[in-house]
């Protein structure tokens, strides 16, 4: 609450020079009751509840023209916000486990998560490709829905193989008539194109087309690698065996998808850089938050001004009548 009119609180400093005129005024008065009391209340004094009445009355009256007032704040924001596009590789070679103790698919799948909760004002959705490539989730501002999406996703449920160029294509297709301030696809992958209909090179120049980024980014290691088999025993527990086999990257052609697109290219082999590479993009994908504050102000004399009328006409009625008091 806040005082309009501040000054007019000083007129509350000229009460005790009113009080005092009153009492000098009112000084050989004597009180005269127009109904008997009882023997009790021989030592009533009426005057000092009549004072603190009339001078509680014209308080309030006083306060009440100062104009307290209630104030309201009121936060606009405009957001000019960013649509995002996971695009994640599930073919089965993101279960090498070269990322410390930890496959690619599990530290994707878990930074990718992160990412998405660090987002506040953007929409995001899910596309998967290995073989073929699918929509899990369009963009929307409902994350938990593409958390759930990327939590239940599994490798296996396409077909095998690796779709760079169906999965990059499906991603424009999702964003290329978002109205949003910037569109984006993080493309992640840990091989070369081998299957497909379209041509990775060609969804690129689509997405540029669009206007659309892309950051790629190529996570795992080349060469020589050990990916886990996994198969129930005789007995009915899991058994692991490892599989060595080359591991072919194409980095070329994500930094090429990368550059023509206006995005990054990054080069991901072990945990903590995955980290700061989503680090990075968020970052550089800031979505703008404008906001303006107003403040309205609403009166509040209604009550004060009530209040200390109804305190003088109750002093009013009590000296005319049963607290009469006669010069």
């Amino acid at each position: 609450m806040r005082v309009a009119e501040v000054w007019i609180l000083a007129l509350l400093v000229l009460l005790p020079l009113l009080h005092r005129w009153w009492a000098q005024r009112n000084k050989p008065a004597r009180v005269r009751f127009s109904v008997p009391l009882p023997a009790s209340f021989s030592s009533f004094n009426p005057l000092k509840w009549l004072i603190l009445l009339k001078y509680l009355g014209i308080a309030l009256i006083i306060f009440s023209l100062a104009r307290p007032q209630n104030s309201f704040k009121q936060t606009e924001r405009t957001v000019s916000g960013i649509d995002i596009i996971m695009l994640m590789d599930f073919s089965a070679s993101m279960n090498i486990e070269d990322m410390g103790d930890r496959s690619r698919f599990e530290l994707a799948k878990d930074t990718m998560e992160g990412f998405i909760k660090g987002r506040q004002n953007d929409r995001i959705g899910l596309v998967i490709f290995s073989g073929e490539a699918i929509t899990l989730a369009p963009p929307t501002l409902d994350y938990p829905l593409v958390m759930k999406a990327l939590k239940d996703a599994q490798i296996g449920i396409l077909k095998d193989g690796t779709a760079i160029g169906d999965g990059l294509a499906l991603a424009v297709n999702r964003l290329k008539n978002s109205k949003a301030k910037s569109r984006v696809v993080v493309l992640l992958t840990d091989g070369d194109n081998n299957v497909g209909q379209i041509d990775p090179a060609t969804a690129g120049e689509l997405a540029a087309g669009y206007g659309i980024k892309v950051y790629t980014i190529a996570i795992g290691k080349e060469g020589r690698v050990k990916m886990p088999i996994r198969r129930q025993g005789a007995f009915g527990n899991a058994v692991t065996s490892y599989q060595w086999f080359d591991n072919a990257l194409n980095p070329q052609l994500l930094q090429q998808i990368a550059k023509e697109t206006d995005g990054r290219f990054y080069r991901v082999e072990d945990e903590g850089t995955l980290d700061r590479v989503f680090k990075e993009i968020d970052q550089l994908e800031k979505t703008d938050v404008k906001s303006s504050e107003k403040v309205k102000y609403e009166e509040n004399y209604q009550k004060p001004l009530k209040w200390g009328a109804a305190l003088l006409i109750l002093e009013k009625i009590l000296s005319s009548g049963v607290w009469r008091v006669l010069p």
